[in-house]
């Protein structure tokens, strides 16, 4: 971290520019992007909490159904026949390898059902507010950013909060630049994008830190806008991905997004140089 401080002057963006929010022609403002692989427990309280979103747009919810064996394609279709707001999209089966998190949001921002702007949610957490929508592009709208990351509750499944509750990174601000997300291991959630800048970027094909790799693209060259409000839950259950993960694994998602991060920063100082 006293490293990357250090450099701030070194790779700092060369310019900072405000997309044109208005280019291009899409079927909704918004879509709510689920990559979901066997989670029949939980995916219809995520689908129907972003269907019960209630917004001034139109707006739709696009599920990449990642080689489901337990049901979960079952639900995902009952629910799809009887609300077409529902777009799902399947992986290739096998022998294709199976997509990492990011793969499966690639076929999701690329796909013609994709809004003007793309909203996470994991397939095991819910919207907590019927607003969430409505706040997060107005977000956009009212700062002119390329990418939105807001704030949640750590909750149990029953949703009852967990510590420490609210993760909103409030060390980020507005005033701290765009070199404060090389200095945090997290940007922060849920997270939205503006659907022609991530199909620009993409995301690598992995199934940790695919966000926070496009973040810090994204903040090289665009504002990214906050909100500190809980906008969703984050349940923490027996079967959540986060839930007590091994050292093991942790050393070894600290180590790719310190990989991320070097990457970055060679990316940043090549810019300045070419500027």
């Amino acid at each position: 971290t006293a490293h990357l401080k250090a450099l701030g002057a070194l790779v700092t963006p060369a310019g900072i520019t405000h997309p044109d929010l208005d280019e291009g022609t899409f079927p909704t403002e918004a879509s709510v992007i689920i990559p979901v692989r066997n989670r029949h427990r939980t995916i219809a309280d995520a689908v129907r909490s972003a269907l019960a979103q209630q917004t001034s747009f139109p707006f739709n919810v696009i599920v990449i159904d990642n080689r489901s064996t337990d049901g979960t394609s079952e639900i995902l279709a009952e629910i799809a026949a009887s609300d077409p707001r529902l777009k799902i999209i399947s992986t290739a089966p096998a022998p294709a390898p199976a997509p990492g998190i990011g793969g499966c949001w690639n076929l999701g921002i690329n796909s013609p059902d994709c809004g003007r702007f793309a909203v996470q949610l994991d397939s095991d957490d819910i919207y907590s507010r019927p607003d969430t929508l409505e706040m997060i592009v107005g977000k956009f709208r009212e700062t002119g950013a390329a990418m939105v990351i807001g704030s949640y509750m750590l909750t149990d499944f029953e949703g009852n909060p967990l510590p420490p509750g609210l993760i909103d990174h409030a060390e980020w601000t507005d005033d701290n630049g765009p070199n404060n997300a090389l200095r945090i291991n997290g940007l922060g959630a849920p997270r939205a994008f503006f659907t022609p800048v991530a199909r620009e970027i993409g995301f690598p094909d992995v199934s940790y830190g695919e966000d926070y790799s496009m973040g810090l693209a994204v903040s090289r060259r665009y504002p990214i806008g906050r909100i500190y409000e809980p906008l969703y839950s984050c349940r923490r259950w027996e079967g959540n991905s986060d839930h007590a993960l091994s050292p093991e694994r942790i050393n070894a998602n600290n180590t790719y997004k310190d990989r991320v991060r070097t990457l970055e920063l060679i990316s940043r100082q090549k810019l300045n140089h070419e500027s």
